[in-house]
């Protein structure tokens, strides 16, 4: 005999079996609204029906949020969600996460399932947001090299910050092979070293021109990227899965620029205000540091000091007169004792010897004090007068 179930165990069984079932999850199913009730909580209750069958649906507070309409009963409408089963009641309802009125398609609908897909993986969080650079003069450019946008961005760029490089990445910005030439331009963008920013934009379109940057590989491909991005998809209400991951949404490609970049002449007159700021403030201290000089002049404790300074002038003017004389008097007798010495010198010097009728022999240069000289020889004789060269003819011995 199989084992006996609880209501409770019962329900919750059928309820694992339809919230594990892939094919009751992210379904979209349309219908009519029927007995539509919002509750204070926010929490909204009603019945999907269409002529044969009806479905209960619960959509709670913060989904309803995203709906960009009133519903009311008897419209028609497209919900979004999955299948479970309430357990106290034993009934199986719809569980909605997004609503649409019907006519809306399939596009809207993949891009609701894309976003909150993304969403939930927290591409589009904050705290992942980039800065951007706040003086860019290089900018990579993902667009078609034809569009207007790529215009509109290099003519902003002229005129807010001329001195701003703009580098194309050039793609295709619709169609079937779209998606992949956006991703390499994104991706060579990105591996170029000083590029400060990437904008990933086009021109304004219909749904199916703009829907290709609703792309998940696009969209990845963006989030990956290391320097920041800007994106500028169509015009000012369009919005792409694009938009949401990017670091900055742009309405427009001219805006685009405009944000990226600086404004010039901005930029000049706040130098220029800073300039006379600057000047202002030196001129106030300086005329700040005078004043107190002046007041400092007049101040008893610095007239005491510049007593003292005149003291002390004094002081060293006397010790300047007192040294100078010592100095010259020590002068003086290194003077004199130099002068007894070279009259001392002078009298003992050979040259005086010549006055008194003595000579001097010279051979070779050196003065001969006891030289055998021997004929043929010869050498110089030195008086007071004259100098003579002889050659010896002659010698004798001399007695004693």
């Amino acid at each position: 005999m199989a084992d006996i179930l609880t209501v409770t165990s019962l329900n919750l069984y059928v309820k694992s079996l339809l919230e594990n079932d892939s094919n009751l999850i992210g379904i979209a199913v349309e219908g009519e609204l029927s007995n539509f009730k919002k509750y204070p909580s926010g929490h909204c209750y009603f019945t999907l029906k269409d002529e044969k069958s009806t479905i209960k649906c619960v959509m709670f507070q913060s989904y309803v949020r995203g709906v960009n309409f009133v519903p009311d009963n008897g419209m028609k409408v497209i919900v979004r969600g999955k299948v479970s089963l309430y357990e106290r009641d034993g009934a199986y309802q719809l569980y909605v996460t997004n609503m649409f009125l019907s006519g809306t398609g399939s596009y809207q609908i993949a891009f609701e399932r894309l976003k909150e897909k993304l969403g939930k993986e927290g591409l589009f969080n904050l705290e992942h947001k980039k800065q951007l650079p706040q003086f860019p003069f290089k900018i990579g450019v993902a667009t078609s090299p034809k569009g207007a946008a790529l215009h509109d961005i290099i003519s902003t760029a002229q005129r807010r910050f001329p001195c701003a490089e703009i580098i194309l990445a050039p793609c295709m910005v619709q169609g079937a092979e779209a998606e992949s030439t956006i991703i390499n331009a994104i991706k060579q963008l990105d591996e170029v070293d000083d590029i400060d920013l990437i904008i990933i934009t086009r021109g304004g379109g219909s749904k199916e021109d703009l829907w290709v940057f609703n792309s998940e590989a696009i969209a990845r491909t963006a989030f990956a990227c290391k320097k920041p991005t800007i994106s500028a998809i169509g015009h000012e209400i369009d919005f792409s899965i694009l938009d949401f991951v990017c670091d900055v949404r742009a309405a427009t490609p001219t805006q685009a620029a405009e944000i990226a970049l600086p404004d010039i002449n901005s930029l000049k007159m706040h130098i220029s205000s800073l300039e006379r700021n600057i000047l202002n403030t030196i001129n106030n201290n300086f005329k700040n540091y005078r004043n107190n000089l002046l007041i400092l002049e007049k101040s008893e404790g610095f007239l005491n000091i510049a007593n003292r300074t005149s003291r002390e002038k004094d002081k060293l003017i006397s010790l300047q007169k007192q040294l100078k004389s010592n100095i010259d008097r020590k002068i003086e007798l290194l003077s004199n004792n130099v002068y007894a010495k070279t009259e001392i010198l002078e009298q003992q010097s050979p040259l005086n010897n010549l006055k008194k009728g003595y000579a001097l022999i010279y051979k070779d240069n050196k003065v001969v004090k006891n030289y055998n000289f021997t004929a043929g020889e010869s050498a110089k004789i030195v008086t007071d007068s004259q100098e003579v060269d002889f050659t010896v003819t002659k010698t004798r011995k001399r007695k004693a």
